[in-house]
């Protein structure tokens, strides 16, 4: 089981060594080729967080048996920024950054859908893509359009 989180706030890794430098028990962090890990070395605590071509921590997956609120604490407290967990009612609002994110995002997956809703309500597929397009689009408001530092 895993739970995916995503940031409130720009969380540029150099930020996260920056503010891990002064814990009093830093995190173990390592970059590689599928991101950021972020481990607790108190608790043992790892997620995998996920990276930009920009720097930025775009979002977390923890690998755990069950949901704990506690790590969702802890993720906070790792980062120095508030995060939300894929069940909280917040999700979509935190889903792009930009604009073109925005944009991008809606057009994937009305493409993925538009299809099978053509099909199913008997319309053309280019009707059945704007509804998806429309549907998804206002799904997922920009929140973070601007860089601001998360600690």
């Amino acid at each position: 089981m895993h739970t995916d989180f995503l940031p409130t706030r720009k969380i540029p890794v150099s930020q996260l060594y920056g503010w891990n430098s002064r814990r009093s028990f830093p995190l173990e962090i390592s970059l590689n080729h599928r991101g950021c890990i972020i481990r607790d070395s108190v608790t043992g605590t790892a997620f995998l967080a996920s990276t930009d071509d920009h720097g930025f921590i775009r979002g977390a997956t923890l690998f755990a048996d069950t949901r704990n609120h506690l790590v969702h604490s802890l993720l906070s407290e790792m980062t120095g920024c508030e995060w939300v967990n894929e069940y909280s009612d917040e999700w979509p609002l935190y889903r792009c950054w930009t604009e073109a994110e925005r944009d991008a995002h809606a057009r994937d997956v009305a493409d993925d859908l538009a299809a099978d809703r053509a099909e199913a309500d008997g319309i053309s597929v280019t009707e059945a893509f704007e509804i998806e397009y429309r549907a998804v689009y206002e799904m997922h408001p920009v929140t973070i359009a601007q860089w601001q530092e998360a600690a």
